[in-house]
């Protein structure tokens, strides 16, 4: 495995080229977030000399005819106008300017929802409101799908309406295909990640064989909470000449928080603030292991620092959320998980960490609500699963909680903490033996909370 992945990498000039090419590429359709991943990891790679850059792709003929008016239109979209922008891209022939035509439109639909919702709504029901453009671009789409008139750009927006549609099977087909044609895209490659529910799904997709595809399993991985192999591949990815790379240490950071090895985890996350201080993504991440630990003033900092740097953004509001909640002001921890909400529904973390503060105020039906809603987000989120389980013990109702446990079990199989709450509700049950049996295996995998052995005496 390490040689094959080394092979991958003999080349780190060429990867680099590459990763210059896909991210003007990405930049010139307004795909930023592909973009700055692109990048990021460009940064961290040697600089290569200047006869060696890559040259700008070649306009071909409808480039030319469209250029006029994809220039305007670019710039429109820069300014987040995205109708004014379709309005003038109609009737474009070049792949680039259909592509910004048709994400437009698409932007424009997602932009008139958050409206909607933010105007109509509490963040509790934000799920009601749907884009209406969908499904329109959905028939025009699979109209140049059928023709094979698509390109990889083309393949990702048509993947990304079919999952909104929840159209899930197309949309995986379509994002596998989009891979094929246009490797190095990493928003295919995520997009591609939230459709794939565990590893054997994995072994049955056909996907290329390029170096972006190890980024991809690493990201998988730990998603999936496959920690051991997420660790393993990074390492090897670090080893293959990305030592540097900040969207790296991040992921490891990440993955041992996952593990609940906080230390390990606190450690890396400091490190990662002193190479990129002004750096918000994974800072709520951060802020969940100040918050355990409860360091007070390292949360409080945090907070008033990344307030500092953009207040505005989803990741700050969690973080504010987080240091209100452990100085036990949960209606004011509440009121800053709500504004990420407003900022983004389909933010996972908000809608988890809501649901513990409407536990702590007692509030168990808006709690189920928040949970629920996480879980439509992600169902691989074993926390929404578990809030739920406790939520339905506190409303004394065994059956259900023992449902909500058993899934959170099934994500985190080794996490003594699931083990035994679901040996409490067999207890509850006076299903004794499958209570014994779950006290026993919670202290084979390593009682966090020194609980199962007293439990199986009694």
């Amino acid at each position: 495995m390490m040689a094959a992945t080394s092979g991958l990498f003999s080349d780190l000039r060429e990867i680099k080229k590459q990763l210059l090419s896909i991210s003007w590429l990405c930049r010139e359709r307004g795909l930023m977030h592909s973009v700055k991943w692109a990048s990021e990891l460009a940064f961290s790679l040697e600089s290569i000399p200047l006869n060696e850059l890559p040259s700008m792709p070649a306009l071909t003929e409808e480039d030319a005819q469209d250029l006029d008016a994809f220039t305007l239109a670019k710039s429109y979209f820069d300014l987040k106008e995205y109708d004014r922008a379709a309005y003038f891209l109609r009737g474009c022939k070049s792949q680039k300017a259909y592509f910004l035509y048709m994400y437009s439109r698409y932007l424009s639909g997602e932009k008139r929802k958050d409206d909607e919702t933010v105007d109509s709504l509490g963040p509790l029901e934000k799920g009601q409101v749907k884009n209406e453009a969908l499904r329109e671009l959905r028939v025009e789409l699979s109209k140049k799908h059928k023709a094979r008139e698509l390109d990889g750009f083309g393949l990702y927006l048509y993947g990304v309406v079919l999952r909104k549609l929840d159209l899930v099977k197309e949309a995986l087909d379509v994002f596998v295909e989009a891979t094929h044609v246009l490797p190095l895209h990493w928003g295919t490659w995520l997009e591609l990640c939230n459709l794939i529910t565990d590893k054997e799904m994995l072994k049955f997709l056909t996907l290329p064989d390029c170096w972006i595809k190890e980024f991809f399993l690493a990201h998988i991985y730990t998603e999936q909470q496959l920690i051991e192999e997420a660790l393993q591949k990074y390492q090897s990815l670090i080893d293959a000449g990305f030592s540097k790379s900040t969207y790296i240490i991040s992921q490891i950071a990440v993955a041992y928080h996952n593990i609940r090895d906080i230390d390990k985890a606190l450690s890396i996350f400091n490190e990662l603030r002193k190479q990129d201080p002004y750096r918000i993504e994974n800072m709520d991440t951060f802020s969940n292991l100040l918050y355990v630990r409860g360091l007070k003033p390292e949360l409080s900092y945090l907070a008033h620092n990344l307030c500092d740097i953009d207040k505005y953004r989803v990741e700050t509001c969690c973080v504010i959320g987080n240091y209100y909640s452990l100085r036990s002001q949960h209606e004011k921890a509440a009121l800053y998980f709500q504004r990420a909400l407003k900022l983004n529904p389909r933010y996972l973390g908000a809608w988890t960490l809501m649901g513990h503060e409407y536990m702590e105020m007692k509030n168990t039906s808006a709690a189920i609500q928040a949970y629920r809603h996480a879980i439509e987000v992600n169902k691989r989120d074993y926390r929404a699963w578990y809030g739920l389980g406790q939520t339905y013990e506190i409303l004394k109702m065994p059956f259900y909680c023992l449902y909500y446990y058993r899934r959170a079990h099934q994500l985190r199989p080794n996490d003594s903490r699931m083990l035994v709450a679901l040996g409490e509700c067999y207890e509850k049950l006076n299903q004794l033996v499958g209570a014994k049996k779950c006290y026993w295996r919670a202290y084979a995998v390593g009682d966090v909370e020194k609980m199962a052995l007293v439990k199986l005496a009694k």
